[in-house]
């Protein structure tokens, strides 16, 4: 059984240089600030669990303090071998929305990952969500 123990810090090339293909070609890779993204007053949508299923087969998580090792399918298949990661969603709280963007045609997670796949262990059909355009994104990027 692997903890969740934090990976080493690294430079923005390093990590860059480090991600899977799957994710560079899948998430937005450019620098914001969390702080930014949590201030932002947008409304609150209902999506569907099922549109961002595609998503919990990204290697996201760490293992091990290795990077991009574990993907959220893995933990809701089999949570006795990731309990850490599994603690870590089922503790989030689905009281506050997740975050998406649209990329390259379709709708991404930027932040809300644990709180998407706590909402499709429970059973539900739908997740609030704040969609952010363009100009959002930039306007908390650094």
């Amino acid at each position: 059984m692997g903890s969740d123990r934090a990976a080493p810090r690294v430079t923005r090339d390093e990590l860059w240089a480090m991600t899977p293909d799957v994710l560079k070609e899948t998430l937005p890779f450019v620098p914001w600030k969390i702080e930014r993204l949590w201030a932002l007053e947008l409304p609150v949508r209902h999506i569907a669990v099922q549109e961002l299923e595609w998503s919990f087969d990204l290697p996201l998580w760490q293992l091990n303090g290795e990077r991009f090792q574990v993907t959220p399918r893995q933990v809701r298949d089999d949570p006795q071998r990731f309990p850490d990661h599994h603690r870590r969603v089922m503790a989030s709280d689905l009281a506050y929305a997740i975050h998406l963007v649209e990329h390259r045609g379709r709708l991404v997670v930027l932040d809300g990952f644990h709180r998407l796949l706590k909402a499709d262990i429970e059973g539900r059909t739908a997740i609030d969500a704040m969609v952010l355009s363009h100009a959002d994104l930039d306007s908390i990027c650094v």
